[in-house]
Protein backbone atom coordinates (compact mmCIF):
# COMPACT_ATOMS: atom_id res chain seq x y z
CA UNK A 1 0.00 0.00 0.00
CA UNK A 2 1.25 3.26 -0.59
CA UNK A 3 -0.32 7.48 -0.06
CA UNK A 4 -1.48 7.38 -3.20
CA UNK A 5 -3.59 4.40 -3.00
CA UNK A 6 -5.69 6.55 -0.38
CA UNK A 7 -8.64 8.71 -1.35
CA UNK A 8 -7.82 12.22 -0.99
CA UNK A 9 -10.70 12.96 1.71
CA UNK A 10 -10.41 9.73 3.23
CA UNK A 11 -9.17 11.04 7.09
CA UNK A 12 -6.14 8.63 8.30
CA UNK A 13 -6.44 7.33 11.53
CA UNK A 14 -3.65 5.88 14.02
CA UNK A 15 -4.45 3.11 13.12
CA UNK A 16 -3.60 2.97 9.27
CA UNK A 17 -0.79 5.29 9.74
CA UNK A 18 1.23 3.06 11.93
CA UNK A 19 1.17 0.33 10.02
CA UNK A 20 2.82 2.75 7.06
CA UNK A 21 6.76 2.56 6.54
CA UNK A 22 8.44 5.20 7.97
CA UNK A 23 8.63 7.22 4.54
CA UNK A 24 5.01 6.88 3.74
CA UNK A 25 4.35 7.67 7.00
CA UNK A 26 6.10 10.98 6.62
CA UNK A 27 4.22 10.91 3.11
CA UNK A 28 0.72 10.97 4.93
CA UNK A 29 1.52 13.14 7.41
CA UNK A 30 3.01 15.77 5.12
CA UNK A 31 -0.23 15.96 3.21
CA UNK A 32 -1.83 16.54 6.23
CA UNK A 33 -3.33 20.08 6.54
CA UNK A 34 -1.91 21.98 10.01
CA UNK A 35 -3.87 21.68 13.00
CA UNK A 36 -6.82 23.79 13.38
CA UNK A 37 -6.78 24.91 17.64
CA UNK A 38 -9.81 26.44 19.08
CA UNK A 39 -9.47 29.97 20.39
CA UNK A 40 -9.06 29.91 24.35
CA UNK A 41 -12.18 30.91 26.07
CA UNK A 42 -12.66 34.64 26.90
CA UNK A 43 -12.45 35.88 29.87
CA UNK A 44 -14.05 38.51 32.20
CA UNK A 45 -11.74 41.57 32.85
CA UNK A 46 -10.88 42.40 36.01
CA UNK A 47 -13.15 45.70 36.07
CA UNK A 48 -16.20 43.88 34.01
CA UNK A 49 -19.40 42.47 36.10
CA UNK A 50 -19.58 38.98 36.75
CA UNK A 51 -21.85 36.67 34.61
CA UNK A 52 -25.81 36.85 35.45
CA UNK A 53 -26.61 33.62 36.28
CA UNK A 54 -30.02 32.40 36.74
CA UNK A 55 -30.85 31.52 40.20
CA UNK A 56 -33.99 29.98 39.11
CA UNK A 57 -32.09 27.13 37.28
CA UNK A 58 -28.80 26.86 40.02
CA UNK A 59 -30.15 24.33 43.10
CA UNK A 60 -29.94 25.19 46.53
CA UNK A 61 -28.38 23.04 49.28
CA UNK A 62 -31.63 22.34 51.34
CA UNK A 63 -32.83 21.09 47.62
CA UNK A 64 -29.95 18.30 47.50
CA UNK A 65 -29.87 17.58 50.84
CA UNK A 66 -33.53 16.89 50.82
CA UNK A 67 -33.46 14.90 47.73
CA UNK A 68 -30.61 12.81 49.04
CA UNK A 69 -32.51 12.67 51.83
CA UNK A 70 -35.34 11.22 50.63
CA UNK A 71 -33.11 8.43 48.46
CA UNK A 72 -31.79 7.31 51.47
CA UNK A 73 -34.88 7.07 52.66
CA UNK A 74 -36.79 4.94 49.85
CA UNK A 75 -33.46 2.36 49.84
CA UNK A 76 -34.33 2.02 53.61
CA UNK A 77 -37.79 1.05 53.09
CA UNK A 78 -37.25 -0.94 50.10
CA UNK A 79 -34.39 -2.86 51.75
CA UNK A 80 -36.48 -3.76 54.94
CA UNK A 81 -39.49 -5.06 53.00
CA UNK A 82 -37.29 -7.38 51.28
CA UNK A 83 -35.59 -8.57 54.40
CA UNK A 84 -39.22 -9.05 55.99
CA UNK A 85 -40.45 -10.59 52.82
CA UNK A 86 -36.86 -12.98 52.77
CA UNK A 87 -37.53 -13.87 56.88
CA UNK A 88 -41.42 -14.62 55.98
CA UNK A 89 -40.42 -16.91 53.24
CA UNK A 90 -37.62 -18.44 55.58
CA UNK A 91 -40.27 -19.17 58.35
CA UNK A 92 -42.80 -20.68 56.21
CA UNK A 93 -40.14 -23.56 54.93
CA UNK A 94 -39.25 -24.66 58.31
Amino acid sequence: MNIHQLAPDEPLSPELVLVFSAELRAQALATLPAPVWLPPPRRAAAGSPAPVVDESLVPSLGTILVSRVVQLAAVFVLVTILILGMSLVANAMR
